[in-house]
């Protein structure tokens, strides 16, 4: 929801158009703020800022511009809108920003791809060749198949997984500067438990994670540890002796005060040049190391296509060699009668005790118990 504002006293009501910082994506929540009071005049325009003299490449804040926005507009990713604050922190409210103010416009990465720098680019001349020298030709490399991206960053940082041996944090989530704000969402700035004295550092990142019950194996019983939910992240801005200050880069889901902080660990988009072939009615066992279907997620009867679920692990799911790779295929077994295939799913991460797989594909529902078998 993105949205104008008019504020201010009476004698510039009508005069102050406020720009609400677009942190509002698909999945992002509403995160309206109270709007700054100290406002003052510098130069043409009104701001509660202190801001910089705009420099010669500066871009000056129009009616109507989101920080949401102009990361799209700027970095080709609305998502990537703390980017554009790290680069003007004199804004102190990441929510507002002010027609008239200037702002840094940080620099696009450039990605130099196999075929070259982007045009307009010298590309690097080959060591050894002086100048007006053309350097000898390297060898050519064999042309790779294109991969195919499995699954996205949703599937990878908002899905759950299971720890065998979870111990309560002592980092937490504690408090908002929105007081009247009962659950942060994305953009907010929150408050930590801990600070300096315990070792938080300006610039850490942080997972956020809330453990929602035990998942116990369905045939075996077996207590295979704490499933807990991955909320977002969130980024330290500056620490204080025992707390510190931080904003939430991007949520899930609403973000509850004592929910815990993990260190943030990247994990790597599952991608393959292609997928094994699926064959709904040959039911023969391929040999592959097999397993169980253990959780669907938090609440969840059934899966589908895109959902992510969780499997046992070694020695029943052999994964450990292509994490991020390995495919599973989903069957159902019946007494007296051939196995039931039910789909494909793609191995993202492998726990202690289980592995965290999205179905790539599914010709009727999954359930829990269902069982899985490496494709070799």
């Amino acid at each position: 929801m993105r949205k104008s504002v008019t504020t201010g006293s009476a004698a510039v009501v009508g005069l102050l158009v406020l720009a609400l910082v677009g942190v509002n994506g698909p999945k992002a929540q509403d995160t309206a703020t109270r709007p700054p009071k100290n406002l003052k005049k510098v130069g043409d325009h009104w701001t509660p800022w202190d801001p910089p003299a705009a420099g010669p490449d500066a871009y000056i804040i129009q009616k109507g511009d989101t920080l949401w926005d102009l990361a799209q507009k700027w970095l080709g990713d609305p998502f990537l809108w703390p980017q554009v604050w790290d680069q003007n922190r004199y804004i102190q409210d990441s929510h507002w920003i002010y027609p008239g103010d200037p702002l840094v416009v940080p620099g696009k990465p450039v990605v130099i791809t196999e075929s070259g720098p982007p045009p307009g680019e010298e590309a690097p001349t080959e060591e050894g060749a002086g100048e007006g020298e053309i350097a000898e030709p390297a060898a050519a490399t064999p042309a790779t198949p294109s991969m195919m991206l499995l699954a996205d960053a949703s599937d990878l940082y908002c899905s759950g997984y299971i720890d065998p041996d979870h111990q309560a944090t002592a980092l937490r989530v504690a408090g908002s500067e929105v007081v009247e704000r009962e659950h942060p969402a994305q953009g907010d700035v929150i408050y930590l438990n801990q600070g300096r004295n315990q070792g938080v550092a300006p610039g850490a990142e942080f997972t956020v994670v809330r453990p929602v019950g035990q998942v116990v194996h369905p045939a075996t019983e077996q207590d295979l540890g704490t499933y807990l939910r991955r909320l977002g992240k969130v980024r330290v801005m500056l620490t204080q002796e025992d707390t510190s200050t931080a904003v939430i880069e991007f949520a899930c889901e609403d973000i509850q005060f004592q929910d815990q902080l993990l260190p943030w660990h990247t994990i790597p988009a599952p991608r393959r040049s292609s997928m094994p072939p699926f064959d709904q009615y040959d039911v023969t066992p391929s040999g592959g190391p097999t397993g169980a279907v253990v959780s669907l997620g938090f609440e969840q009867m059934n899966a589908g296509t895109g959902h992510v679920i969780h499997t046992t692990r070694q020695p029943e799911v052999g994964v450990d060699d292509v994490p991020g790779a390995g495919v599973l295929l989903v069957y159902r077994e019946r007494p007296n009668l051939p196995r039931t295939h039910i789909g494909q799913a793609v191995v993202l991460t492998v726990e202690s005790t289980s592995s965290t797989v999205k179905l790539a594909k599914s010709v009727r529902e999954t359930l829990l118990g269902d069982r899985v078998e490496l494709v070799r």
